[in-house]
């Protein structure tokens, strides 16, 4: 590559087009609600990183060195700051933003069941931890206007309730769009949920549920003495292929499933264990096997 006296090494030059190729990237996603507004202070929080980056880039600047390592400038900020993103999306547990997070108490602390109440704006995806508390709430740090949630502990002749709520009016700096809660499978749990829910139940012990708006839910084997699920909404939901299920109310039904007088039977009913499904409302839920 060749350079024009007194103009940039072309290496440099495209070093700066790409920070601000990034910063350009960032701003539009923040204001185009595509990333979370709490990007801009998690990037803030590692201001220590473009310190370096700018240190050594100056220093690069210093006696008599090829025209071209003044790309190392450029290429440092362009380090930190994808560096900051790449954190910021990892969810580091060291960001501001990670105080958003809600951990609950070891599973042994916990009834049997315990209920659990989500009325949460925007996304809701439920999945099993493998290990650690009886819950953890965590935002998705994408762009939306979901506030910080509150958990409330209650306990009532040593049955628990957790309530996780939280205010669609968030903070201009704190807005997300939704929360991940991840659930202990050592807890049987109660759930009432209502929301835009991805629900991964398959390994988690629901002794019942009441689930109220849209999108998917995946069941595995229901629990010893069977459980009650209330759907209302638009959802698909996944069992197991042989499990016995048994639907009240109209929904699209795999086939070979028994039809009539407004229910519906997989060829695994009448075993002990069973999913008792309750559809209300006027819309009709998808219910197939995996």
């Amino acid at each position: 590559m060749t350079s024009r006296p007194g103009g940039g090494h072309p290496f440099t030059v495209a070093a700066w087009i790409l920070v601000g190729a990034v910063v350009v990237a960032a701003v539009a996603g923040v204001m185009g609600g595509i990333l979370s507004s709490s990007l801009v202070v998690d990037l803030a929080a590692l201001w220590p990183l473009l310190v370096v980056a700018v240190v050594a880039g100056l220093l690069s600047r210093l006696g008599k060195r090829p025209r071209k390592a003044r790309a190392i400038l450029p290429l440092g900020i362009f380090t930190a700051l994808v560096l900051g993103g790449a954190l910021h999306l990892g969810g580091w547990d060291q960001l501001p933003s990670a105080a958003a997070r809600l951990t609950g108490p070891p599973p042994g602390e916990m009834s049997e069941p315990t209920e659990l109440v989500a009325q949460l704006s925007g996304e809701v995806q439920l999945h099993p931890l493998r290990s650690g508390p009886a819950y953890r709430v965590s935002p998705i740090l994408l762009g939306g206007n979901v506030g910080v949630p509150m958990a409330t502990e209650t306990s009532v002749d040593g049955s628990v309730s957790v309530r996780i709520e939280a205010d669609g009016d968030a903070p201009s700096w704190y807005s997300f769009a939704g929360w991940r809660i991840g659930l202990s499978p050592e807890v049987p749990w109660r759930l009432v949920l209502n929301g835009r829910i991805e629900a991964d139940l398959a390994a988690l012990a629901v002794t019942s549920a009441a689930i109220a708006g849209s999108g998917s839910l995946r069941l595995g084997q229901p629990p010893a003495d069977g459980s009650n699920i209330i759907i209302a909404g638009d959802f698909d939901l996944s069992v197991p292929a042989g499990t016995a299920v048994v639907v009240s109310g109209e929904a699209n039904v795999p086939a070979g499933w028994e039809t009539g007088g407004g229910r519906a039977r997989s060829p695994g009913e009448g075993a002990e264990r069973s999913w008792s499904i309750s559809v209300q409302g006027e819309v009709v839920p998808t219910i197939r096997e995996r």
